[in-house]
């Protein structure tokens, strides 16, 4: 007869299989551009708003750069281009 404590053991160890079968996920850094003066949460809002595809990242590591450079590569809002 098969009690809870053998199936709770079986489930135990078909998980553990299952993790150690898995490859590792991919180390993933990110590099976000970052004014002299810009707020580090700031910079970062930034980024992921442009980059939604990084918002998982392990690290982040922020380039900084003259101001004048973040504003001519920063995409114009709908309400600039008119």
């Amino acid at each position: 007869m098969v009690t809870s404590s053998i199936i709770n053991r079986l489930s135990h160890a078909i998980d553990q299989i299952e993790k150690r079968s898995q490859p590792p996920r991919p180390f993933k850094v990110v590099k976000i551009r970052r004014g002299w003066n810009e707020d580090a949460d700031v910079a970062a809002a930034r980024h992921y708003a442009t980059h939604p595809e990084d918002r998982g990242a392990d690290v982040g590591i922020f380039h900084f750069c003259d101001d004048a450079e973040l504003v001519d590569q920063t995409p114009a809002s709908p309400a600039e281009k008119t």
